[in-house]
């Protein structure tokens, strides 16, 4: 008979994140990237977390988006699916990078061939997947010993030189356990210590004292560096959860806690590590709008490795190590997809703690003033019909036969009063919600046009040469004037993976300014002769130019300088005679007056078809990018703002007579914050 064993108590885990990055200039920042992702909708918990650090070797201006290019492919692919499992999720993530990076080689950018480092990984619950490449380490402390569970994943390195679809192949997985520590780390580190000397430090200092210590190595001995230490621990022993906890920039440690200082056959003619107080951390390079790349499938899969699923004995003091236990699973393919719409859904919580006595008096008093309401409001009713009809027979009277009657200065004019505004929502219509709380956020000239977002602030052409930049937490407003030679600025559009806008002028240029700098600049591009641009946007280092009169799309290449060779990026003939603009979200979606269309890999796609609200559209403007799982439609002849699901549903239509008048809008999801912007001042509401 066998012996029955005490089943063990399922313990919570979670990862302590501690993120690292030192960059010794400015210049240097955008060639390395530290993130970590948690899910943003409950319905993808099951995920977990995925976190990396990311290393460019090449400096040059062509690779210097790389770093963020790649984050954000890889946060935008593992989160498409909620519903995938995380490895799977995982895998998917570095395939869509590998498929980022070959249309990059593809367009000629190659000089970051060979120059990548990464190390990265998913913990969700105790499962870890991990992968790396290039001169990183992956490191597992666990019951005092030290692992470099990485080696001999980068066994196909020497191929991504001239295969960019094979940069990130192989993945790892296996369990973690309540004390274990992980290491993710540029070489930097392991220049510094040698594995022994980081196990010593580990075993002297506490869970928060010891990335300190990692930090103030990195930020005296390296110019680009970063590093991500995860500590596992049981929700029991959790401390309160803290977003992205920075490392401490002091820290004063017993003298007891002795710190083992790097070896000198490591670090020969480098000065010795500053301790035991480190240094302040260098500044964490700013997160960039993160953006998504639709690329097609192609057949390349990722081969599974396992590091195992043992349970270490403790007392063995002994590590399963990934190198010995290696074995390989059948490849896979996976799918990409759109991000799952949710929403979530706020609860109020009432509380009754009034005695007997106290809510018998409430009942009295609010049934005499329900009373009194509905008295008034029956006299302001009559007083209303009333009045109508003498207004509605002194018009005909009035009026010629067969004349139509003019529009009433109601009809004709934005109403100014609070309750005209209040309400404007058509309760039969598909959605409808009351757009409240519009609330101004700044003045800015009555010349301005082109309404755009980039970060945290938000952008319009002004004047003939000018552009403003509106801070909309405080309404401040900045003017940068070109010196470029050029005539009046026309089109506008944001390209956040470089951080500038580029312009469209009246004689046919591009312009790019750069908001850091303030800097205008001219740029190399091939128009067509006869272009007429009646629109123009950017889908990550692409720019779209609309000729609406040729009914072509001109597609453009990011190039050193400006822009490589156009490409008409429609692959079928369309009439674009009509259309009032487009969006692009991994389909491209055109808008004429009373319709939109969805566009895949420049043909119409006849799947998505768009669902028609009760009041008929008179489409004024379209608003779509890659970091939004919508699109939204401005219609003043209506006074409404549609949201719409990229498949075509209208999620919401919100109305408000403020509605009015409005040039341009955009919209902030993540805030849910929708602005408008109308002749001479920025408006705002939230989708609430």
């Amino acid at each position: 008979m066998p012996i029955s064993q005490k089943k063990r108590k399922n313990v919570q885990l979670r990862g302590d994140f501690r993120e690292i990055f030192v960059s010794a200039s400015r210049e240097l920042a955008p060639f390395g990237m530290v993130f970590s992702y948690s899910p943003e909708n409950f319905d993808a918990r099951q995920l977990g977390t995925i976190f990396g650090i990311i290393k460019i070797s090449d400096t040059s201006p062509e690779s210097s988006f790389i770093a963020n290019l790649l984050a954000s492919v890889i946060k935008k692919e593992y989160f498409s699916k909620p519903d995938r499992p995380a490895y799977d999720s995982f895998e998917a993530s570095l395939r869509k990078a590998n498929l980022a990076l070959a249309e990059l080689a593809r367009q000629g950018s190659v000089k970051w061939i060979g120059r990548i480092s990464f190390a990265g990984g998913v913990l969700e619950k105790s499962n870890l997947h991990f992968s790396k490449l290039g001169s990183t380490a992956i490191l597992l402390l666990r019951g005092g010993m030290l692992a470099d569970i990485g080696a001999g994943l980068e066994d196909d390195a020497a191929e991504t030189d001239s295969h960019p679809l094979k940069t990130f192949s192989d993945i790892s997985s296996g369990k973690v356990e309540s004390g274990d520590c992980l290491i993710f780390t540029t070489s930097d580190l392991l220049e510094i210590f040698s594995l022994e000397e980081i196990r010593q430090n580990a075993a002297r200092f506490s869970r928060d004292e010891f990335p300190d210590i990692l930090s103030a190595s990195l930020t005296a001995n390296s110019e680009l560096s970063g590093a991500i230490v995860v500590s596992i621990v049981s929700e029991e022993e959790a401390l309160p959860k803290i977003e992205k906890r920075p490392v401490a920039s002091a820290v004063s440690y017993p003298p007891n806690r002795r710190f083992v200082r790097p070896s000198d056959s490591r670090r020969a003619g480098v000065a010795p590590v500053p301790a035991p107080q480190p240094a302040a951390p260098a500044e964490k390079l700013a997160a960039r709008p993160e953006k998504n790349l639709y690329i097609s499938e192609t057949d390349e899969m990722v081969p599974k490795r396992s590091f195992g699923e043992k349970t270490l004995s403790a007392s063995k003091k002994a590590l399963y190590m990934t190198k010995n236990g290696v074995s390989a699973v059948g490849k896979q393919t996976s799918r990409i997809a759109g991000l799952v719409d949710w929403q979530k859904i706020p609860t109020s919580l009432k509380s009754a703690s009034l005695s007997a006595a106290q809510q018998a008096k409430k009942i009295n008093l609010r049934e005499k003033m329900n009373k009194r309401v509905l008295m008034i409001a029956g006299i302001v009713v009559a007083v209303a019909i009333v009045s109508a009809s003498v207004f509605k027979f002194s018009g005909k009277k009035n009026s010629p036969a067969g004349q139509p009657q003019p529009a009433s200065p109601a009809e004709q004019t934005e109403p100014t009063s609070p309750s005209a505004i209040e309400s404007a929502a058509e309760p039969n219509d598909v959605n409808a919600k009351n757009a409240e709380n519009i609330s101004p956020v700044a003045t800015i000239p009555s010349d301005s046009r082109e309404f755009l977002s980039m970060g945290n602030s938000l952008f319009a052409l002004s004047g003939d040469k000018s552009i403003l930049k509106i801070n909309p937490a405080n309404g401040e407003v900045e003017k940068s004037d070109s010196s470029v030679s050029s005539e009046k600025f026309m089109l506008a559009a944001a390209m956040p993976d470089l951080n500038t806008i580029f312009i469209f002028t009246a004689d046919k240029k591009v312009i790019s300014f750069t908001p850091v700098n303030r800097q205008f600049q001219e740029n190399n591009i091939e128009l067509p002769d006869n272009l007429n641009a009646s629109d123009m946007k950017t889908y990550l280092t692409y720019l779209y130019i609309l000729d609406s009169n040729a009914n072509r799309i001109y597609r453009y290449p990011r190039a050193e300088g400006g822009f490589g060779s156009p490409q008409n990026w429609l692959k079928e003939s369309a009439d674009l005679k009509n259309t009032t603009g487009f969006g692009i979200n991994g389909d491209m979606f055109i808008a004429n007056h009373t319709q939109i269309s969805a566009y895949l890999q420049g043909k119409k796609d006849e799947k998505i078809s768009f669902e028609n609200p009760t009041a008929s559209l008179a489409i004024d403007k379209i608003y779509t990018d890659s970091d939004l799982e919508n699109l939204y439609i401005l219609d003043n002849k209506n006074r409404r703002v549609v949201q719409y699901s990229k498949s075509g549903k209208i999620v919401a239509q919100y109305f408000n007579q403020s509605i009015v008048g409005i040039k341009d809008f955009t919209v902030d999801e993540k805030s849910k914050i929708v602005y408008l912007q109308k002749a001479d001042s920025v408006l705002k509401f939230s989708m609430e």
